[in-house]
Parts: structure tokens; sequence; C-alpha cells
């Protein structure tokens, strides 16, 4: 087991990376998804939560990790990159110009929009897209039917968790859920929870026979479903 798996899908090859992102090898297109940017200031706001809301970069920082290694000609965020409609109001200037050197920092860089960020705050460069396609790929936020019957979606939305047996008990883990025509990713962003596979809300997505990927100790585990 190592920190990278190739899975190959009907729609072609992609690697689940441990630290929770995807890569499309046939059109170098890295993927990511629910960042959730601003969780932590959303918290604060709404309830003085003590966490120090430090998300937004520390989630800035890991992606610039992983385009470091992987040079795509393509991020692809997969939609909630932003917790609510009014981050961009609460985003520092850092931050800000931060975010805008990321997406500098690539040929490509398209923000999907997720039902948490319907709109990307003003001044943020990028494309917006309600989906994309990468060859018989269809990269959307929800779960949506692939366009041909090759066809595989990548989707977040769902943040799906799985258990994994330790030593001395079982443990819930960040998780990619596949399934011949949907792959979930697990969520990016630094204060995001996660949803276990076995919910309905996941497994009703993931028809047919399944397999699980769980990111556990800097590796990629394969689990069956």
């Amino acid at each position: 087991m190592s920190g990278q798996v190739e899975f190959k899908s009907q729609a072609g090859p992609i690697v689940f990376d441990h630290r929770k992102a995807a890569f499309l090898p046939g059109c170098e297109t890295l993927l990511v998804a629910d960042l959730h940017f601003e969780k932590g200031s959303y918290l604060q706001a709404i309830g003085g939560a003590p966490l120090p809301a430090y998300d937004t970069a520390d989630t800035l920082e890991r992606l610039v990790d992983l385009i470091a290694h992987y040079r795509p000609k393509h991020v692809a965020a997969l939609g909630d990159s932003f917790h609510d409609i009014h981050a961009g109001d609460r985003i520092s200037a850092r931050n800000f110009e931060d975010t805008n050197a990321v997406v500098a920092s690539v040929p490509r860089f398209t923000w999907i929009l997720g039902n948490h960020d319907p709109d990307i705050p003003d001044g943020l460069h990028g494309d917006q897209e309600d989906h994309l396609e990468c060859g018989d790929f269809l990269l959307t936020h929800l779960p949506t039917p692939a366009f041909s019957d090759r066809g595989v979606n990548v989707c977040g939305h769902l943040h799906p968790k799985v258990r994994i047996h330790t030593r001395r008990s079982k443990v819930s883990q960040p998780c990619y859920a596949v399934s011949r025509t949907r792959i979930i990713l697990p969520s990016f962003g630094t204060f995001t929870g996660g949803l276990d596979v076995l919910h309905p809300a996941i497994a009703g997505e993931l028809p047919g026979e399944r397999a699980y990927f769980a990111v556990s100790e800097g590796r990629v585990v394969p689990i069956a479903g």
C-alpha cells in the first residue's frame, strides 16, 4: 500500500492520493472536492466557536503541495469550495491573494459551483462551471448520471468516510467511494467532517458492486465493499 493508488475505471485511470485529492492522467487534471474555505470564520460568526479560523490558509497550503507534486494542466474544484455565500466578506486579504496566486499557478483552474457556493466571491480568478467533461469522466458537485455507457461521474458533496479495523479498535477515515459509474471524493477542506459510506445518502448513489479506498496514515488502503 502506498500514498497513491491508480484505479482503472471504465472511463479510464484515476489516481487516488492519500492527501484526499484525485488526478486524471488522461487530461492532466487535479481534482479536489469540498474545500469549504472560511468554515472556521463562519463557526466563529454564528456561535463564537473557540476554533482558530486557520482552515483556509491550511487548505490552500495543502493544495499548493499537490500542485507542485502533480504539475497539472488543469485544477478542478468540485463544488462547496466556499462554506457559504458570505465567505468572501470574511476571508482575509492575505488568503484572498493567496487563492488567486494558486489559481494563477496552473494553466487552467475551474470552480465547479456547489450547494454551499452557488457563486464565487467577486474578484477571484478562474472559470466557473456547473459541470465539466474529461473524456468519459463527468465532473460535478452533486451525484449526477454520466452521459455515456462508458461514463463515470466524479463528484463530491457527501464527504464519505469508512470504518477500518486496527489492532485495538475500529476507526473512521475519509475515503474514496467507488462503483462502476460513480466515484465520490473525500472532502479536502481542513474543517470538514464526513458521512459513513453505509448511510443511505451515500449507499444509494453507488449502484451495484462497491469498493472503498480509505485514507489512513499517509496511505491509500483498498477496502472491499
